[in-house]
């Protein structure tokens, strides 16, 4: 719901730092329009994951943050769970299958995370963080579909919308759907764009 992203920002950005959103001379000209790029690789971990992320560990409350959370992935929600878990002191446990980056494990282990590599696939890795869970109590964090990760991605709409004056089109890449779920959110309500286009990989 559109009435949860202004609280997000609010909640988010002693965590969070507003992105840049920068005209892109070359791509314009190719295009022939004016085509403006959000800088998400500006933040901590490189992903505008860390948005859900934080957001999802501010809204827990104090019973489920002594119980820690847990989370399947093979990247970037992992580094952003990892990050803002140890920002928040709040425990996080990640399940990466076999085919994640070496260098995004040891980073998630950096930060404090306990990287549990499991499974050839993120589907066996998620299974095996809800088997966990269901003996430990964790507090289980899907990195697309959870309703307060979509909030937090959404947040990324609301500074677009910002930081333009005049939008016709937002393009958003396409993986799990929460950022598209999220920005839609925000765009459909601020009313200031005709098109948002779906670009997948």
């Amino acid at each position: 719901r559109f009435s949860r992203l202004p609280s997000c920002c609010y909640r988010t950005k002693s965590g969070i730092q507003k992105t840049p959103l920068v005209k892109s001379d070359a791509l314009s000209a190719i295009l022939g329009l004016e085509l403006y790029l959000k800088k998400e690789y500006e933040l901590r971990t490189g992903s505008f994951k860390e948005r859900g992320a934080r957001n999802a560990l501010l809204k827990l409350n104090d019973e489920e943050r002594k119980l820690g959370v847990i989370a399947a992935s093979a990247g970037n929600h992992a580094l952003a769970l990892a990050y803002h878990g140890g920002q928040l002191d709040i425990t996080v446990t990640v399940v990466m299958p076999v085919v994640a980056p070496i260098m995004k494990i040891s980073q998630c282990q950096q930060m404090g995370a306990n990287v549990i590599v499991y499974g050839a696939t993120i589907a066996e890795a998620k299974d095996h963080a809800m088997t966990i869970r269901e003996k430990g109590g964790e507090i289980y964090i899907n990195g697309y579909d959870h309703p307060d990760i979509i909030s937090g991605q959404g947040t990324i709409g609301l500074e677009i919308c910002s930081q333009v004056e005049e939008l016709d089109a937002i393009i958003v890449p396409v993986g799990g759907a929460g950022l598209i779920a999220g920005v839609a959110v925000a765009a459909k309500n601020m009313n200031l764009i005709s098109k948002l286009l779906v670009l997948r990989q």
